[in-house]
Formats: structure tokens, C-alpha cells, sequence
């Protein structure tokens, strides 16, 4: 059964597709009606939906501003425009907003429409699908270098303007490449999603764990109250990946190094901020491993926390 929500505040054209529908196949599709985009998107944000049917011209919303809104409280549902304007123009733009497909009312029989929400639903997976796969790790399931680049952006803005300090963090697996030469890379890939489990557990929800590449780490820790609590963390990830790994029933050994810079402390660029902390991660591994440095910083900037470690 698939669930699609209309959103027609015109009584005639509700009736004509619950008729249009039900003419295809009764069983196939369950339909709820509401008149105003206000109810869909509280319906939307109550219920579960498989797919939208939605007029551009409502009593509380006109054009494609009813794309944008439906999107903005339900980014994942698909979305069918069923409109009276024949607008080729509108019905690219409507599209570029974000819909996966445009019928005309009158002109959508009932093999059309049926097939446009069947296929709506299969783009939008594909389409979720694909930009999984451009933001995330497939091995570790993890953010991406390209996806923890644009959240560090947007977390040294809301640091700014929060007035809180951020930790930046770079991580890199001491003795990875000898599990990987010794074990194989398929012990070495199992190794290296354990580690990603741990490196989850010993930070927040609200934080960002990405894999840059190879057994190379990076962290966000946002809202942090001073160094303290970076210090916390980066013990309890040393502790944590200290311990070791059982690959089908073998114990495996690894350890960290860690780089650590501080913004607003550190005031420069993502580049440059990523620098630093690379730098602070390659003194940490030359201390041996299983160990976290941070980059020196300037006292007298705001924020001023506790000596460098």
C-alpha cells in the first residue's frame, strides 16, 4: 500500500483523482486529502507519507513556494506537482526546487499518475542514494572529507556567533599499516569500521566523526566550554582505541595520535585550521603515539583556556 498525501483545496479536482486512483488499482493506494499546505505539512510532520500530490495554487500558498515549504519540514518525502497551469517553464522550475515530476490536471490518466508516484518514490531513493554516497563513507558509514568540510564551515560560524570555542580534531591509527600487511586489507577494513564504532561512543550526537581517508580521522566538537573538555575527550579516545580489537576472534592493536586546534583561539581558515591540527597530530606521533598535542595558540585572544598539553 502506498500512502500519498493530496494537498487540493479544490473539492472537484480531489474527487477527480481519488476516482482517477481508485480506477487504477483500490488496493495500491491509500489516499489522504487536506485543502491548505498548513494541514499537509502537519500531517506530513505527524504522519508517515510515501508521496505528496500537491496544487501550486492553495488558499495559504501560491507557486512554487508549496514546493519549497513541503521540502523545508520534509526534505525526504517525493514530491508530485498536480497543477492546472501547463507551464513548461514552471514545470522545469518546479522541478530544479526540488519536485520529481509535473502533471497537468486533466491530462493525468490513471496509468500517468500512477506511474508518476511510483516513479517519484524510485527517484527519490536514487536520488538519497546518491547523495549518501557523495557525503559518506561507505566503509565506515562516517562523513566524508568533501561533507566534514562544509559542516566545519557552517560550526566555525555558529562559534562565532554563539561566542563558544570549537575543537578541531585530527586523528591517525598508530600501527595500521602492519595489521594491514600482516592480516590482509580485509582485517584491516573490519579494523578500521570497530574504530569508527569507537571513535561514535566517545563523543556527542550533536558532534561531527569523519574519515578523511585511509586510517585518517577528523572530529568537531562544538559548544565546547574550554579546553577541559577537549582534554576529556581526547583521553577517553586514546583510553578507548587503546583497547584491543577482536577481528574474527584475533586480538588486534592500534593506537592514535592526535592534533588539536582551537577556534576562536586559532582564528584562521579551514585550511589553515586543518594545517595545524595536522602539524599538532605529527608531534603526537612522534611522542611515540597514543597521545593528543594540541596547536600552540595565542593566550590573548578571547576564550583563553588552560596551557597547551
Amino acid at each position: 500500500m502506498v500512502r500519498v498525501l493530496l494537498i487540493e483545496d479544490n473539492p472537484v479536482d480531489t474527487q477527480l483523482t481519488q476516482d482517477i486512483l481508485a480506477e487504477w488499482a483500490t488496493k495500491q493506494f491509500e489516499l489522504t486529502c487536506v485543502e491548505t499546505l498548513g494541514e499537509g505539512l502537519a500531517r506530513l510532520a505527524r504522519d508517515r507519507f510515501d508521496a505528496v500530490l500537491l496544487d501550486l495554487s492553495l488558499p495559504d500558498a501560491q507557486g512554487l513556494n508549496t514546493v519549497t515549504q513541503v521540502l523545508a519540514t520534509s526534505p525526504g518525502i517525493p514530491i508530485v506537482v498536480l497543477t492546472g497551469y501547463d507551464d513548461q517553464e514552471l514545470a522545469l522550475q518546479a522541478v530544479q526546487q526540488g519536485a520529481q515530476d509535473y502533471l497537468v490536471k486533466g491530462q493525468a490518466q490513471a496509468d500517468l499518475l500512477s506511474r508518476a508516484i511510483r516513479y517519484a518514490i524510485e527517484r527519490k531513493r536514487t536520488e538519497d542514494r546518491l547523495t549518501y554516497l557523495a557525503q559518506y563513507d561507505q566503509l565506515t558509514g562516517l562523513v566524508n572529507r568533501t561533507l566534514f568540510r562544509d559542516r566545519l564551515l557552517l560550526a566555525l560560524a555558529r562559534s562565532k556567533r554563539k561566542q563558544q570555542p570549537l575543537g578541531l580534531m585530527l586523528l591517525d591509527l598508530d600501527r595500521f599499516k602492519a595489521v594491514n600487511d600482516t592480516c590482509g586489507h580485509d582485517v584491516g577494513d573490519q579494523l578500521l569500521k570497530a574504530v569508527a564504532d569507537r571513535f561514535r561512543s566517545c563523543v556527542r550526537q550533536v558532534d561531527t566523526v569523519a574519515r578523511m581517508g585511509g586510517d585518517e580521522f577528523a572530529m568537531i566538537l562544538e559548544g565546547v566550554s574550554g579546553r577541559q573538555d577537549i582534554v576529556t575527550v581526547a583521553q577517553r579516545i586514546v583510553e578507548a582505541i587503546r583497547k584491543p580489537f577482536f577481528i574474527d576472534g584475533w586480538p588486534q592493536s592500534v593506537g592514535v595520535s592526535i592534533g588539536i586546534t582551537v577556534y576562536p583561539q586559532d582564528d584562521q581558515s579551514v585550511d589553515e585550521l586543518l594545517k595545524h591540527a595536522d602539524a599538532a597530530m605529527y608531534r603526537a606521533k612522534q611522542r611515540g603515539g597514543n597521545a593528543f598535542q594540541f596547536h600552540p595558540i595565542d593566550e590573548n585572544r578571547p576564550f583563553t583556556l588552560s596551557s597547551s598539553s
